[in-house]
């Protein structure tokens, strides 16, 4: 968000502001900085962005512009005036800032010497003194029936706030009656097979309709058996696959093929009456189902497995089978006797009747008992020991070549580390990716892959390890903005990591590199993400009506440090990683942007125009002791930490449109790296503070606002050269990441 970009260079309008910045910083920007002095060109065309703009009543957007000469050269100090063809539709203020007042279109013109451009703005919303209602709903949104079958819907009034209002008088009608009918209280009732939309109305104008589909679809019953003891009872509720599983509680009649056996409800309630066999049929419109139902005897003893007596062992993290079946006085088994099991401390472990798995949940003593009515019980001691193991680090991210080493302990019932495992096999589910041996992982090629450890008993654990290239990038070369990765050794090329009709941007890496930042506009707003390194999970973390973007890990991975857009300025905030605890950092009328953490975590540097110029700022972890650190007549943009502390920057040349690459210390000093002939538009340091990544950008055809982009790797030593990445002819190139 370095400054506002110039129309007709060919970025795409979907993107937030800073991001413009980044595309077109220092060849294609018209920034109006109080204190300038003017040039003496003469105005020859005035170009606005963007050409046509919808904004809500009450909403702010801004609006750029900028003016040139008769060779299509910038003219950074022409004074740009603003114009409303209605006031009362839309009024714009002198920074180009269009504020909504009531829903209509309204012309903007930028002028300057003559010159001007125009573009429409659509306001829409409700202006005030409109009806407290503003939209009418209706639940359920839609409707399937069965023939005969009935509903009755709900309307609901609602405010512009979404807050409910006084509905009034509301009239039904339906636009096919022969297909379904509605009555004055909202009732549809399904006629015949086909489609249809009831509508309602109020006396306010306002109108809702939901679809409503009527036909002829097989239910099934919730039980396919049922056993009982005499006098116990079970439900058997009507459900339409077809439909979702939905519940039919009406046009089902309910019989028992023997009533001495048991008995039925007009609501599906089965009661048991003497043992025997009999049959629980549901009849419905052309079809039937039947539940077979078995009332057994009374039970005289009861089998178990394991045997009683003594204590049993169950590792910490594993699962142990119980059975017991009932038998009658023959000893035949009854296995559908219903067995009441108990477990008396459910801290210890905690007990699954259906299946009979017995789940520990810390270390400890219990007691399991099986019971049946009149039947001695069947009781167990249980000792919950340790037996499960943990790999640590559990998740691990690693550059292609590099090496590290898990390690697997056993883990107590607090679930930490309680002694090294011994006697592991270690297994990868993608050797292609990472090889490991002995607990030595090796990361072979881009990509996830589980390493699993597994010990002799059986039990084993995982971690996840991802491999990554060397650079995170953002490129156009799939249609929409998309990240990808690039290995700089080997084999050449970008892998796409997240590739999809959003746009993907400003990609960043976790500090251990198994999680990515950026921002996206998959929701409508350019939002903060994060997801696996892999491109997977991805976690929407903030929702705010503007945008936000820029994201910067701290070192502990635990936070995000970010630029959001609040109207016409862009603040400094932070957020967990969970997406609580959200902060904002910074305050004023000016922009605050570009924020980055330092190597230990305590400072943030970022970029401001709060003092007229765009200069480089610091200040702490929680935004306090905020102080200028760049004093240039220049604009300074893209800070970058080295992990000694000092600063990385990017100054602008002046007139010859080029960049200076700084390197300045703590109290402000800085030194020159290297300088580019053309802007830099992002730039990015290596974690070892060895090497930088920048792209840069020229106006290739200003007549059709055509941008060339170059990617360059240098080192940060005296005297490096520059060396070219290679990238598709016309691609465009953003946010390089290490």
């Amino acid at each position: 968000m370095i400054s506002a970009p110039i129309a007709g260079a060919r970025t795409d309008r979907g993107l937030p502001p800073w991001t413009r910045s980044y595309l077109l910083t220092g060849f294609a920007l018209a920034t109006l900085i109080p204190g300038a002095p003017a040039a003496a060109q003469t105005v020859s065309e005035v170009q606005v962005t963007p050409e046509t703009m919808t904004v809500g009543v009450g909403q702010k957007q801004a609006i750029f512009a900028a003016a040139f000469d008769q060779r299509g050269n910038l003219i950074p100090s022409a004074k740009i005036t603003f114009w409303s063809s209605d006031t009362l539709i839309a009024q714009v203020r002198k920074d180009g800032t269009v504020l909504g007042v009531t829903p209509g279109l309204a012309k903007i013109e930028a002028r300057s010497q003559g010159k001007r451009a125009s573009l429409a703005v659509l306001i829409t919303g409700t202006a005030r003194g409109a009806p407290v209602a503003s939209v009418l709903t209706l639940e359920p949104a839609a409707v399937t029936l069965l023939l005969g079958e009935s509903v009755r819907i709900s309307p609901q009034a609602l405010r512009e706030d979404g807050k409910p209002a006084a509905i009034g008088r509301v009239t039904w009608k339906s636009l096919k009656p022969e297909i379904a009918t509605v009555d004055s209280a909202g009732v549809v009732v399904g006629v015949s097979a086909g489609r249809t939309i009831v509508q309602a109305a109020t006396g306010t104008r306002l109108m809702a309709t939901l679809p409503v589909e009527v036909g002829q679809a097989d239910f099934v019953l919730s039980r396919s058996k049922i056993s009982l003891e005499p006098e116990e009872a079970d439900t058997i509720r009507v459900l339409v696959p077809s439909q979702g599983n939905r519940e039919v509680r009406a046009l089902v009649q309910w019989r028992s093929s023997d009533s001495t056996v048991a008995t039925v409800s007009s609501s599906g309630i089965v009661r048991a009456r003497a043992p025997g066999q009999t049959e629980i049929i549901a009849s419905g419109p052309a079809q039937e189902q039947r539940v077979p139902v078995s009332v057994h005897p009374s039970a005289e003893a009861l089998v178990v497995s394991p045997h009683q007596g003594g204590t049993i062992q169950v590792p910490l993290y594993s699962t142990r089978q119980f059975t017991a079946i009932a038998e009658a006085a023959d000893s035949s088994p009854i296995p559908e006797a219903r067995v009441v099991w108990h477990l008396s401390d459910t801290a210890v472990a905690s007990f699954d009747q259906r299946t009979g798995t017995l789940t520990p949940k810390g270390l400890g003593t219990t007691t399991l008992s099986a019971t049946l009515p009149e039947i001695p019980p069947a009781v167990w001691t249980v000792q919950v020991v340790p037996g499960e193991i943990v790999v640590d680090p559990a998740r691990v991210g690693l550059l292609v070549g590099q090496r590290t080493t898990l390690t697997a302990h056993l883990r107590d019932d607090q679930g930490g580390s309680t002694s090294r495992s011994p006697a592991l096999r270690w297994t990868s589910d993608r050797s292609e990716v990472a090889l490991v041996r002995d607990g030595a992982v090796d990361a072979l090629s881009p990509g996830h892959a589980l390493v699993s450890a597994t010990a002799s008993w059986g039990k084993s654990a995982t971690a996840d390890v991802y491999v990554v290239g060397d650079l995170l990038l953002v490129s156009n070369r799939g249609g929409a903005y998309g990240i990808y990765q690039m290995r700089i050794s080997g084999s050449a090329g970008l892998l796409p990591l997240l590739v999809d009709n959003a746009t993907n941007i400003q990609a960043v890496l976790s500090p251990d590199r198994t999680r990515v930042a950026f921002s996206s506009n998959r929701a409508t707003n350019y939002d903060l993400y994060v997801m696996d390194a892999d491109g997977r999970n991805l976690q929407r973390l903030t929702s705010n009506p503007g945008n936000e973007g820029e994201p910067a890990w701290t070192p502990d991975g635990k936070r995000l440090v970010y630029t959001t857009n609040t109207g016409a300025t862009t603040q400094i905030a932070t957020i967990s990683v969970d997406g609580g605890d959200n902060r904002q950092l910074t305050m004023g009328l000016s922009r605050n942007q570009s924020p980055v953490v330092s190597a230990d975590g305590r400072t943030i540097a970022f970029v401001s125009t709060r003092d007229g110029n765009q200069e480089i700022y610091t200040m702490g972890l929680d935004g306090s002791n905020q102080r200028r650190l760049t004093k240039s007549p220049a604009r300074d943009s893209n800070p970058r930490f080295f992990p000694t502390g000092d600063l990385l920057y990017v100054t602008e040349r002046g007139k010859s449109k080029g960049s200076r690459v700084m390197r300045g210390g703590a109290a402000g000093s800085a030194g020159l790296l290297f300088e580019t002939d053309q802007p830099i538009a992002s730039l990015a340091l290596s974690r070892d503070g060895d090497r930088v990544a920048y792209v840069v950008g020229r106006l290739a055809d200003p007549a059709k606002g055509r941008v060339e982009f170059n990617l360059f790797l240098q080192s940060t030593a005296s005297g490096s050269q520059p060396v070219t990445v290679p990238i598709r002819p016309g691609e465009q190139i953003l946010n390089p990441s290490f």
